[in-house]
C-alpha cells in the first residue's frame, strides 16, 4: 500500500491503545458504560498486587461505586478524599476486598462488553483467533495472515512469517519520519509476499475517496467493496481489513448479518470476547481468491537473499530501505533547525512515528533473531553464518531495548521529554545500532 500521509496513518501502540488503558494515567474520553474490566497486568511496586489482586481479577467496585468503565473509574478516584480506599474484586464465584492507598493502582485492565448477539441467519466464519496487543504479533497486516493461515494453511509460527515475508530484515524510513513505515504493506509490500509464499492469491481493493484518486489507485464505491467482502465470506473465506475499530490497523472481517450492515470482525481493539461488530467502514480491503498446496522450504534460503536485497536497496515507492534509511533517519535527528520549525501538532505526529518506527524495527530484529535460531539448518548455508547472523541481531536487541529510554513514547511520557537533548542520546543509540546493521551487511553481501 503506498504512503498516504502522516495525518491519515495513525497507529495503535502496545499497551497504550484506548483497549488497553494503564490505570494509573489519564483515560478515553468515549468509553461505554457497563464494562467488564479485567485485570491483565501489573506494573512494579503495584498497589493492588501488594494487595494481594491477581491477573484475571474483575473490579466491581471502587470506594463503594460501581465500576462502569475505565472513564468511570478515573473519576472515582478523582473524588477520593481518603488516604485509603476499598476496592471490591470478583475472583471466579468469590468477592474479595482490597484495601490499597489512594491513587495510582498500579494494573493494567482490559475492558470487556457483552458478546454481540448474532442473528438466525448470520454468516460467520468460525475459528479465525483473536489479534491483540502484548502477546508477540504487533504487526497488524502480518498478524491477520498468520491467524488466516492458523485455519486455512501450512501451521507457521508468527515467528516464520515475520522471518519469510522479509518484514524481520526490513527497515524503512519516510522522509521526516511517518509512522506508515512500519506497515508490512507499504514500501516492500512483506504482506504480498508472504501471500504469495504461502500460496494465497489476493487482490487488494480501495475504497473510493480524494486521496487515492489523486495517487492514481483504482478505487469503488462503499456498495461495491461491500459486495466484496460478502462474495468472500460467502465463499468462505475472511477478510483482511483496515481501520474497522478505532484507529488505522489491519483486523480480520470474518462474518456479517443484516445483509452486511453488521460486519463481524477481530481487531486489535475489541472489546468482546467473541467476535466483535465493526465500528468503521474499511478503505482498504485484501480479498482472498483461491489457496494453493505450496513447497515452503525454498524459501527460507530465498528470504536471506531478500534480506540482501532489503538492506541494500534504496528505495521502495517514497520508502528510504535499509542501509539508506538508517541514514535518512540518523540525519532527521539531526536536523534540530527543520524539527523547531514544525508546528506542535505535527511534531506530535513525528515523534509519535519516531516511537513506533524505532519499537516495530525493534520487534522485527528481534523475531528475526529467532527466526534464524529456530530454522537454522533450512536456509542452505554454513551454520555458522547464520549464528552469526543471529548474534548480531541479539546485539542490536540489546542496543535497542537499553535505547527506549532515549526514545521516549508519546502514551507514556510528556511532549517536552522530546527535546533536543533527548534526542542527541537517540542519535548516538542509533549510530551504535548502525554500525551492527552494517556488520549484518556485510556478512549478507557475500551470501550467493
Amino acid at each position: 500500500m503506498k504512503h498516504l500521509s502522516i495525518l491519515v496513518i495513525i497507529i495503535g501502540l502496545i499497551f497504550f491503545a484506548s483497549n488497553y488503558v494503564y490505570a494509573g494515567e489519564e483515560t478515553s474520553e468515549n468509553l461505554s458504560k457497563d464494562l467488564k474490566l479485567v485485570i491483565v497486568d501489573f506494573i512494579d511496586d503495584s498497589n493492588m498486587q501488594k494487595a494481594g489482586a491477581e491477573i484475571g481479577d474483575i473490579l466491581i467496585s471502587y470506594n463503594n461505586e460501581k465500576v462502569h468503565s475505565i472513564k468511570h473509574l478515573g473519576i472515582l478516584k478523582e473524588a477520593v478524599q481518603t488516604e485509603e480506599v476499598e476496592v471490591l474484586v470478583l475472583r471466579k464465584d468469590e468477592k474479595i476486598t482490597l484495601i490499597i492507598p489512594k491513587g495510582k493502582m498500579g494494573i493494567y485492565i482490559k475492558e470487556y462488553a457483552p458478546d454481540h448477539k448474532m442473528d438466525e441467519d448470520a454468516v460467520m466464519i468460525e475459528g479465525i483467533g483473536k489479534l491483540e496487543w502484548g502477546i508477540g504479533m504487533e504487526n497488524s497486516f502480518l498478524a491477520a495472515v498468520y491467524r488466516i493461515d492458523e485455519k486455512y494453511g501450512n501451521n507457521l509460527s508468527y515467528t516464520d512469517i515475520i522471518g519469510l515475508s522479509g518484514y524481520g530484515f526490513r527497515t524503512l524510513f519516510f522522509d521526516k519520519w511517518c509512522p506508515s513505515s512500519p506497515d508490512a504493506t507499504c514500501g516492500f509490500d512483506s504482506g504480498s509476499e508472504i501471500l504469495k509464499k504461502l500460496g494465497y492469491e489476493a487482490e487488494y481493493f480501495h475504497l473510493k475517496n480524494e486521496q487515492f484518486e489523486q495517487m492514481g489507485i483504482p478505487t469503488k464505491s462503499k456498495d461495491e467493496i461491500l459486495d466484496i467482502i460478502l462474495k468472500s465470506i460467502n465463499r468462505g473465506w475472511p477478510v483482511i481489513a483496515l481501520d474497522l475499530i478505532d484507529v488505522p490497523e489491519w483486523g480480520i472481517i470474518t462474518g456479517y448479518q443484516k445483509e452486511g450492515k453488521e460486519l463481524f470482525c477481530r481487531t486489535y481493539f475489541d472489546k468482546t470476547k467473541r467476535y466483535e461488530i465493526a465500528q468503521k467502514f474499511p478503505w482498504v480491503i485484501c480479498i482472498i481468491k483461491k489457496k494453493e498446496n505450496v513447497d515452503i522450504l525454498p524459501d527460507y534460503k530465498k528470504s536471506i537473499l531478500m534480506a540482501k536485497k532489503l538492506y541494500n536497496a534504496e528505495k521502495y515507492d517514497d520508502y528510504f530501505s535499509g542501509i539508506r534509511a538508517f541514514e535518512e533517519w540518523i540525519d532527521a535527528l539531526q536536523d534540530n533547525e527543520y524539527l523547531s520549525s514544525v508546528e506542535d501538532e505535527d511534531i506530535q505526529e513525528i515523534w509519535l512515528a519516531n516511537w513506533w518506527i524505532y519499537y516495530s524495527l525493534f520487534e522485527a530484529r528481534k523475531i528475526a533473531r529467532q527466526y534464524l535460531l529456530d530454522n537454522n539448518g533450512k536456509f542452505g548455508i554454513e551454520v555458522e553464518i547464520i549464528d552469526k547472523l543471529a548474534e548480531l541481531y541479539a546485539k542490536e536487541t540489546k542496543i535497542m531495548e537499553d535505547g527506549f529510554a532515549f526514545v521516549p513514547s508519546p502514551y507514556n511520557e510528556k511532549f517536552s521529554d522530546w527535546n533536543t537533548e533527548i534526542r542527541a542520546k537517540q542519535l548516538e543509540v542509533m549510530k551504535a545500532l548502525f554500525q551492527v546493521e552494517n556488520e549484518v551487511n556485510e556478512i549478507l553481501l557475500k551470501i550467493e
